[in-house]
């Protein structure tokens, strides 16, 4: 994997501000917390556009979390580093989808098998025929599980072959992922990765993977185990140790596992949000069926706005806002794009 410049990205102050103290120890946490973590759980319409416009992906949601269809261009309005551009193209995008499950299997997950099947499995069956699947697994190393397929029972065969690795090279997966598996692809790309977020042996940084997706157009959905391992890890003697340690000799009652999951969640957060996709966060195994089902609406209820550019730009990336008019719950939608 060749090294990747790493820009700086707009509106990528995602870091949740913690006092220094707090912070020098915040630093010292992920080994600790894995070596914690471990030891417990050892247990359709098609639309052609030309290469220079803009394609931008927008999800909208109700207040009870349900995709809303039936919008119009009319009903939003797209600006480009604050300068609002004319949308060229509108349309609910249902063209078929390239989707990569990537799933951290670092640890054990025997316990969890049973329901990462199920949940693949339904999640692939509210798609047709013309929608592709593979499915990658990743701990130290990234392995492809199922190549591409269209068919179930190839998908079936794949979720029985996931074995459970050691440590874990989360953004190593990611850049391998979108760059062998999706960049020679064609159409609607997108990963579906789930993980705890805990990334303690990856060489590719959190820039490096974030240049890589934005230039593809990626679509990224995390399904976050970080509140299922959280209370865990806070409960291992030795991080309660170390807390009570840390406490007295800094004279500070600021809970350092809880800075250390906030920022990896806020970590996580951008990342997936600027890729037009976003976190779901189970706070039980048994609701992960309900999450891929509601990224599986999602994925279907898209609408796709494309928009053209300017000629030239100060820096590499652009950032894109889009508003609906409509009285809506959240919006989702693609925040980069490399400038011309």
């Amino acid at each position: 994997m060749g090294n990747c410049e790493q820009p700086e990205f707009p509106g990528s102050s995602f870091r949740v501000a913690a006092r220094p103290r707090a912070r020098l120890f915040a630093g010292l946490l992920p080994a600790l917390l894995w070596v914690a973590l471990h030891l417990d759980l050892e247990a359709q319409p098609t639309l052609r556009v030309d290469a220079e416009y803009v394609r931008v992906p927008v999800t909208v949601l109700d207040a009870q979390g349900r995709t809303i269809l039936g919008l119009t261009a009319d009903d939003f309005r797209l600006y480009d580093e604050g300068i609002e551009r004319p949308i060229r193209n509108f349309l609910l995008d249902q063209s078929p989808i390239n989707v990569v499950f990537l799933l951290d299997v670092s640890g054990s997950i025997q316990d969890e098998l049973t329901e990462i099947r199920k949940a693949t499995l339904r999640f692939a069956q509210a798609f047709g025929p013309e929608d592709r699947f593979a499915l990658v697994s990743f701990s130290d190393q990234t392995r492809i599980v199922q190549d591409w397929t269209g068919k179930l029972r190839d998908l079936r065969r794949g979720v029985r072959r996931l074995r459970d690795g050691y440590r874990t090279a989360l953004y190593d997966a990611l850049l391998d992922t979108a760059a062998d598996m999706l960049a020679p692809i064609e159409g609607k790309r997108v990963i579906i990765l789930l993980t705890d977020g805990l990334d303690n042996e990856s060489r590719a940084s959190y820039d490096q993977v974030m240049t890589r997706m934005t230039r593809l157009g990626v679509v990224l959905y995390i399904v976050s185990r970080t509140r299922l391992v959280q209370s865990k890890v806070a409960q291992n003697e030795r991080v309660e140790f170390l807390e009570r340690v840390m406490r007295n000799v800094l004279r500070d009652d600021t809970s350092f596992v809880d800075i250390f999951f906030r920022e990896k969640e806020a970590s996580m957060n951008h990342l997936a949000e600027v890729n037009a996709g976003r976190v779901l966060y189970p706070e039980k195994l048994q609701a992960l069926e309900q999450n891929y089902a509601q990224i599986a609406q999602e994925l279907k209820g898209q609408y796709l706005l494309t928009f053209l550019p300017p000629t030239d730009s100060p820096g590499e990336f652009r950032e894109i806002r889009v508003v609906c008019l409509r009285d809506v719950g959240e919006i989702y939608h693609r925040r980069l794009y490399r400038a011309p």
